[in-house]
Order: C-alpha cells, then sequence, then structure tokens
C-alpha cells in the first residue's frame, strides 16, 4: 500500500530555478527510503513540502489519501514527525522529560498518561538517565535522540530525517543511525531520510536520487549502485562494497554478495587494527 504519493511536484524560491522540478515517486507503508543527491537537488526543498513546511505550488502530495494542503495539515502533522540536521535548534523543554512531554501536550494526553509514555520512549532511545538532565549539557547524538523520543512518543506513521547526522561526530553519528535502522526494523513506521551518507543507503528498501532538483533514480540500493558510472557522472560516489565488487568485475571475478560482504567486512577488519 503507498502511504505517500508525490506527483508531478514542483518548488522554486523565485521565478527563475525550480529547486524541485516534476518529481513523481511513492513510498509504501513500513518502507525505509532514503533520498540522495549533491547540494542544491532538491532534497531538503522536498522534504519540506512532505511535512508541510513549504507548500506545493506545482503538483500534489497525498499521505494516506489526505493531500498535503492548507486545510489538511493539521491532520497530517498528527501523523509524521521531522527531524533537523541541527538538534540545537529542536528543544522546546527545560529539561529532556519537559522536551518529550511538549507534544504530548499539544496532543491533549491526560497528565496521568504522560509520565508512562515518556518514560517508555526515554527507554526505546536509552535516554532514561538523563530525563532530568538540560538539553544543553547533552552530546549532540544524545540531543538528536530526545527530538526522536518526542517525535516517537506522538506515535507518527512517518518520520523524515533530514541530514539529521551531518552535524554530529562519528559516535552521535554511529548511534542516529542504529536506531534508524532499529526503527526501520519495524512495519510500524515509514522513514524518508534525506543523507549524504552513501552507506546509509545500502540499509533501506529503496532510494530516491536526485539531480538538479529532478528524479534521476529510484529503485532498490543495489539497482542504484549498479550504476555506479551514471551516479559519478553526477558527484555521488558509491559504497566501498560496490567499490570492491567492480575492482573484482575489471578482472571478470564475480562474487556472490555474501561472499562480497564478508571480504569487505575482513578488509575493515584489518584496516581498523592496522
Amino acid at each position: 500500500m503507498d502511504l505517500i504519493e508525490i506527483k508531478d511536484v514542483s518548488y522554486s524560491y523565485d521565478d527563475s530555478k525550480k529547486a524541485v522540478d516534476k518529481v513523481s515517486f511513492s513510498v509504501k507503508q513500513g518502507d525505509y527510503v532514503t533520498v540522495i543527491g549533491h547540494n542544491g537537488s532538491g532534497k531538503s526543498t522536498l522534504a519540506k513540502m512532505i511535512a508541510g513546511l513549504l507548500p506545493v505550488k506545482e503538483g500534489s502530495i497525498t499521505i494516506d489519501g489526505l493531500e498535503v494542503n492548507e486545510e489538511n495539515i493539521a491532520k497530517i502533522r498528527q501523523r509524521l514527525g521531522i527531524v533537523f540536521q541541527n538538534p540545537d535548534n529542536q528543544f522546546i523543554g527545560s529539561t529532556v522529560k519537559d522536551d518529550i512531554a511538549f507534544g504530548l501536550e499539544n496532543k491533549r494526553v491526560p497528565s496521568k498518561d504522560m509520565e508512562g509514555i515518556i518514560r517508555e520512549y526515554a527507554e526505546k532511545v536509552g535516554l532514561t538517565p538523563f530525563l532530568t538532565y538540560e538539553p544543553q549539557n547533552l552530546s549532540g547524538g544524545q540531543k538528536q535522540r530526545v527530538a526522536i523520543a518526542g517525535i516517537l512518543a506522538m506515535a507518527p506513521d512517518i518520520i523524515i530525517f533530514d541530514e539529521a547526522t551531518s552535524m554530529l561526530d562519528p559516535k552521535g553519528k554511529k548511534e542516529i543511525k542504529q536506531l534508524m535502522y532499529d526503527l526501520a526494523a519495524g512495519d510500524d513506521i515509514t522513514i524518508l531520510s534525506i543523507t549524504h551518507d552513501i552507506e546509509e543507503v545500502l540499509q533501506s528498501d529503496r532510494c530516491v536520487v536526485l539531480n538538479k532538483g529532478k528524479l534521476f533514480m529510484y529503485d532498490e540500493p543495489e539497482k542504484i549502485f549498479a550504476h555506479a558510472d551514471k551516479l559519478r557522472e553526477i558527484d555521488l560516489d558509491v559504497p566501498f562494497i560496490e567499490q570492491v565488487r567492480e575492482a573484482f568485475g575489471k578482472y571478470k571475478i564475480r562474487l556472490k554478495s555474501d561472499d562480497l560482504k564478508g571480504m569487505v567486512e575482513e578488509l575493515c577488519r584489518s584496516g581498523s587494527k592496522s
């Protein structure tokens, strides 16, 4: 079942160049979809249109049959959450607990039910010991986990990650990516991740490739990376595992996916020891 349908969507910030240009694709319920492209390809603009933060000027976006427009946006936002790249811009409450509670208060969840919900989702993202902390005293990865906990507490159908790991240190990136993978492992939440992280794309169900505002490719990651030359033409790289596959292919050596994965893992282990 298609949960998100995007049809011939365009958007421009002025009268000259279109940031998004007649883009169409659909996302099934429970899918983990990554969106990649060089800077200025339209990734974040598209994410903001899906979330209703920018108006759909041309074409249409529907979420479970509801068109994203001024009339429906309140209903849609009850089903959708967005995590931005800078966690410092997302805090409302003076403590972690207050911040998670903010969305619940907006949904008018009874006070007697809030405590259990807050603790449930704080535990889910590994923040139980930090509920009384002030957000500014947390690491970047912890701050993003607070933002994610606040969204999860509102029980959304869709979470958009708009380059949510781009401002984090390596440890924070690893924490948030693992949390995203754990969320994607279930069937309840549909994830749309705007990312520059090519390795993350391998973990997703499908990948959208944008180039100069247009849809360049939309397919399963393995099929996308089978066109490595086309990706490099638009200044995108391919994962290390695909580079190894290419290297062996030059010598007409074909490896099964499992064998290739094992070889790459061994190469990475060897490199980390040296």
